[in-house]
Order: structure tokens, then C-alpha cells, then sequence
């Protein structure tokens, strides 16, 4: 699939030291009022701080791709139940895997279709190839990614077989001759294997190289330079 790449940005955390006071940092999101900014998770403001970075129209979909999605809030959830606690319908509702596309469409009144993808440690370029499709099939120019996922809770831990620290990353995909003119070819593959894959595809856009082959569990990438 051969596409143009308007626009890319990448985010990922700083790890905590003596001048954050031990704590993490994530974007502020000052554009968003205190109030509102308050309820949102650190997965969500990575993926909003990403999604502002980019001016697009008003009949551009928007993609929001995670791997895990939410399971910080969720695993708070689940620990609320198992101890007969009450649980909060509003936190509920911001836990599942769509609920952070829709608030950057309430947030932005942005009403475009939107859509969100969950397909494992491929799930950012799952989303592209998401966003690919619907410059086929829809009258728009352009399809906004947004991909985010953060290191998995304690309780999880012992099943994290790649830890990585919070990042994310946006692409904003064009029909249009603007960018970098891309193509993405997808191969399946059983050979053992596994790269982080935005921080391998942030190494090949920031570079020079031709071409870069990134492997996830079950298939293999091949990104390359057209112009």
C-alpha cells in the first residue's frame, strides 16, 4: 500500500529524576480546561497531545490505535470488584478501548468518523493500515493516526515481555503529494522476533535509509522510501 506521510510526531516519557521530583511527566494539555483535564488518564493526555499536534479538516477520520489501551484505569476497576467496592460508572465508561477517540471528538467537536484498533503488538501498524483503507474507500484527503500505550501496571508485570516506557506516536496519512511518499508492505512470518515498533518506525522517518523491515509477533513490516 503506497500512501503520502503529510506529518509525524512521537512522543515518549521522560523517566523520573530528582528535577521531576521522582514523578513522571505527561503533557499538560493547557488547551484543555482544568476541570475536564483532571479526569483524563496519562494514556489519554499522551494520545490528545499527539492528536492537537496536527491541524486537520473537518472531514478527516481519525484512527486511534493501542495495544493494551487503557489497562492502568482497568486494572483499578477490576481490584474495585474484587474487593465488593463501589465502581464508577463515569470511570468505566473512560476505561474502554474507544473511549479515548471520543473525547478527542468531544473535546474538538471534531465529528469525522473515527475508529479504534486493539491488534497486539502490531497495533500501530494495523491502525496505518486502518487509515490506508479509508483513504480507499472514503471521499477525504487525509486519515489522522494516533497510537499510545504505556508500560503495563505491577500486577501485570511478570507477563510483560517487552517493558517499555510510556510513548506514543501520530501520522497523518494523505492521498495527496504532500510529505513523504511511503509504501508499506505486510508479510506473515513464524520466525521468532519481536521490536517496539514506533520507536523503530520513529528511527527509520528521522533517518535516511531506503527501507526498514520491523517485526512483530506474526508478521513482518516493510517500510520504504518512494521519493
Amino acid at each position: 500500500m503506497d500512501f503520502f506521510l503529510q506529518d509525524w510526531h512521537f512522543w515518549s516519557q521522560e523517566l523520573p529524576d530528582s528535577a521531576t521530583n521522582g514523578q513522571a511527566s505527561y503533557p499538560e494539555l493547557q488547551q484543555i480546561p482544568a476541570l475536564q483535564r483532571r479526569r483524563l488518564s496519562d494514556l489519554t493526555k499522551i494520545s490528545l497531545h499527539l492528536a492537537f499536534a496536527h491541524q486537520i479538516a473537518a472531514d478527516t477520520p481519525v484512527v486511534f490505535a493501542s495495544r493494551h489501551g487503557d489497562l492502568h484505569k482497568t486494572s483499578q476497576l477490576l481490584k474495585q470488584v474484587a474487593t465488593d467496592d463501589d465502581v464508577s460508572p463515569t470511570q468505566f465508561a473512560l476505561s474502554v478501548h474507544n473511549a479515548m477517540v471520543g473525547q478527542y471528538s468531544i473535546l474538538t467537536q471534531h465529528q469525522a468518523q473515527h475508529s479504534s484498533v486493539a491488534a497486539g503488538d502490531a497495533s500501530l501498524h494495523y491502525g496505518v493500515l486502518e487509515a490506508w483503507t479509508l483513504l480507499q474507500c472514503n471521499e477525504c484527503d487525509q486519515v489522522l493516526v494516533v497510537y499510545a500505550d504505556q508500560r503495563l501496571p505491577d500486577i501485570y508485570a511478570d507477563f510483560d515481555t517487552h517493558p517499555t516506557v510510556d510513548h506514543g506516536m501520530s501520522l497523518l496519512l494523505s492521498k495527496n503529494p504532500v510529505g513523504s511518499h511511503l509504501r508499506l508492505l505486510r508479510q506473515s512470518h513464524n520466525q521468532l522476533g519481536y521490536k517496539h515498533e514506533a520507536f523503530e518506525l520513529q528511527r527509520f522517518l528521522q533517518g535516511t535509509s531506503p527501507n526498514i523491515q520491523i517485526t512483530t509477533r506474526r508478521e513482518q513490516w516493510c517500510w520504504h522510501r518512494l521519493s
